[in-house]
């Protein structure tokens, strides 16, 4: 059996991605060297909530520079991909 996240209402996941997303372009931008480990605590999070879908955030680990992830709302992208995916099946 495939892991398919935390059994959570879907409009918890949704606030909860769309938090960290308003952190994530907020504070995440401004907080230098530990950019990288948000991002990978991120990812896990949002593997956690949404199931290997949620692996998809750790591609903000490759900007180092921290400027571009921020205006990329990924985590409520991953949640309207996998709540879409989920809806469909």
């Amino acid at each position: 059996m495939q892991y398919q996240g935390m059994p959570l209402p879907v409009w918890a996941k949704f606030t909860i991605c769309i938090v960290f997303d308003l952190i994530d372009m907020t504070f995440g931008r401004a907080m230098l060297g530990v950019g990288i480990l948000t991002d990978v605590g991120n990812a896990l999070i949002m593997f956690w909530l949404w199931g290997p879908t949620g692996l998809l955030a750790a591609w903000e680990a490759a900007d180092v520079t921290e400027q571009f992830d921020g205006f990329v709302p990924t985590n409520t992208i991953l949640a309207w991909a996998a709540h879409k995916k989920s809806v469909s099946t």
